[in-house]
């Protein structure tokens, strides 16, 4: 294809080692990413005061420590939801694709002008009963007691 299109001949080696060059440098950009989550959580508090900021991370020997989950519920998010939707919230959860990969979950309801309105999110390792729970513990202290504000979960 390259020699009949582009009128270029490749070495067969350069064809084999290029793909696995293109995942080593996606892949680092990956990793350099992740490591800035600890300035992103800063920001967004100092961007957003009386927001909630969680991230957890598995502390490895003899390397930087491996990440685990990252919550986020901006502080208009709590009160936009308080405020102003209905009492009926989603939640759900979703396949990251990406070399890493992992799982983002998420609460939304809607608001007055029928809106979807994201109150808070969480992006976790893997789908499981520890991280629902978590992330119901938090979103609980966030948005406070479901059952004296009449909120329903689905």
């Amino acid at each position: 294809m390259f020699k009949t299109d582009y009128s270029v001949i490749l070495d067969d080696n350069l064809i084999f080692r290029a793909p696995k060059e293109e995942r080593d440098l996606v892949k680092g950009i990956a990793r350099e990413q992740y490591g800035l989550l600890w300035d992103y959580a800063k920001e967004l508090i100092k961007s957003n005061p009386n927001s909630t900021i969680r991230m957890n991370t598995i502390p490895m020997s003899e390397s930087p420590p491996q990440f685990k989950r990252f919550y986020v519920c901006l502080n208009a998010c709590k009160r936009g939801s308080k405020a102003g939707c209905r009492p009926l919230f989603g939640l759900d959860g979703c396949f990251l694709k990406g070399y890493y990969g992992g799982k983002l979950l998420s609460v939304v309801g809607q608001d007055g002008n029928n809106q979807i309105f994201v109150t808070a999110y969480a992006i976790v390792d893997v789908e499981n009963k520890d991280n629902w729970k978590w992330f119901w513990e938090l979103l609980y202290a966030d948005l406070g007691n479901y059952e004296h504000n009449g909120w329903n979960f689905i």
